[in-house]
């Protein structure tokens, strides 16, 4: 069904940690669990999967079902609610230990700025205070997607900012020829802070001060 005006949706769903179990990958758990938010979860599987697919980016399982988080975080999934057609999604964590992992990368071979450490540790953020978004997902190719991309990823920003408006958020973007991601994010207000290489690819890495956006 694809509808000529679609009912955008956004939601927040807290996740607790994944249970790690053997031979069978790790299960995902919401903190609440009812039929709307185990769909959302389904949405965003299927958006990850799906985005991820056939991107030259190098995943394992721990990519999909997040059992590289030991502890709770969130995602954050768009649909149209007419249609419920899943329309973009990512995630996001508060851990220090594991955002300071994130951001030290495979390498800085490459890197154009100074390493993330020279500009950002999380170890000088109050508990609860800096997070890091990853694992952005859309569905590029539906219809829908295509002729409201403004309003959904407005409605994501607005979903993030609301919800954390007291915060530092890291993103970061893929190094690309015209870098269409990074003016994207710093048209939003992020500054750019440095690059790593990530998933064997170099990846700008860019900050907010959601006080202020």
């Amino acid at each position: 069904m694809i509808t000529a005006n679609p009912d955008i949706q956004v939601e927040t769903i807290r996740m607790l940690p994944p249970d790690r179990l053997s031979f069978q990958g790790a299960t995902r758990k919401p903190v609440l669990t009812d039929q709307k938010i185990g769909s959302l979860v389904a949405y965003e599987a299927f958006l990850r999967k799906t985005a991820y697919r056939n991107t030259p980016i190098q995943t394992e399982e721990a990519f999909f079902d997040d059992s590289d988080l030991p502890s709770a975080y969130f995602l954050v999934v768009v649909y149209d609610k007419i249609s419920q057609t899943p329309l973009l999604s990512s995630r996001y964590y508060f851990d220090k230990t594991v955002i300071a992992k994130s951001l030290q990368g495979e390498s800085q071979e490459g890197s154009d700025y100074p390493a993330y450490s020279e500009l950002v540790n999380p170890d000088h953020y109050a508990t609860d205070k800096l997070f890091l978004a990853d694992r952005f997902s859309g569905n590029i190719h539906h219809p829908i997607y295509r002729k409201h991309r403004s309003d959904i990823h407005a409605a994501f920003y607005t979903e993030i900012q609301k919800n954390n408006e007291d915060c530092t958020l890291i993103l970061m973007a893929r190094k690309e020829k015209h870098d269409k991601l990074l003016k994207k994010y710093l048209s939003l207000g992020f500054r750019i802070v440095g690059t790593i290489v990530h998933k064997t690819r170099v990846h700008w890495v860019v900050i907010a001060d959601l006080k202020n956006a």
